[in-house]
This record gives C-alpha cells, structure tokens and sequence, in this order.
C-alpha cells in the first residue's frame, strides 16, 4: 500500500504503516533528505509520536467525529497521519501539493485496503 500512496503524486516522498507499538511494518521512501539528518534512534521516537498522537485523536470521537487524519505543517513539508486498523499511515508532501485531494485520494486507497472512512468527501 505504501507504494501506492507515493504513486498518487509526485510530490510525496515518504509512506509507511506504523502499527500499535510504534514501529514501521511497512514504508516506501522517494526523497532521503527529508530524514537523513535523523538518527535511528529519532526516527523511531517519531514514529512512535504518530501512532500516540492519533491514538490520543481517536479519544474524542465519539464527543467531536470521527478522526479522517492529522495535518501536521512545517516549514518546508506537511505530515499527515491517517488512522488505519490498530496503527497509522504516515506520509510526507511538499507543502505545494493539494491538500484536499490528496487527503482524499489516500483515503479511498484505504478502502480499497479494507479499512473505510465514515467522511470520504
């Protein structure tokens, strides 16, 4: 699946499936400098930090609605974090690309993996 999500468009450099203990099971990778600079060590302390912060998300669903993703927007890039069974899929974009869409087209490749969204827009 991580390769499909990079084949969305070309300005996604990074996939990966992240399952409940934080740990990558899965990632597909287009563009090292975005996490060459990190040792292993912080790179999983990341990874661990998706899979916590969507967790802590998920806690308010039933008062707020259901968690579609997490946008997170840094300088240079923007991170989304997609809750998926009992992990998370993690991407990396260029801030250029279209949010929406993208979002979208992410979450209708989940259904086609098994796990659907109750807001597919």
């Amino acid at each position: 699946m991580c390769q499909d999500i990079l084949s969305i468009h070309p300005k996604i450099h990074f996939s990966c499936y992240i399952n409940r203990n934080g740990r990558i099971v899965e990632s597909r990778l287009c563009d090292d400098r975005l996490i060459k600079d990190l040792t292993s060590h912080e790179l999983e302390m990341r990874h661990m930090q998706c899979k916590l912060q969507s967790s802590m998300n998920q806690e308010f669903e039933d008062k707020v609605g259901h968690l579609d993703y997490t946008l997170i927007c840094r300088e240079s890039i923007f991170e989304f974090i997609f809750p998926f069974y009992e992990g998370v899929i993690f991407v990396i974009v260029d801030k250029e690309i279209p949010i929406q869409s993208t979002s979208k087209k992410i979450l209708q490749l989940m259904t086609v993996f098994g796990f659907g969204s109750n807001n597919l827009r």
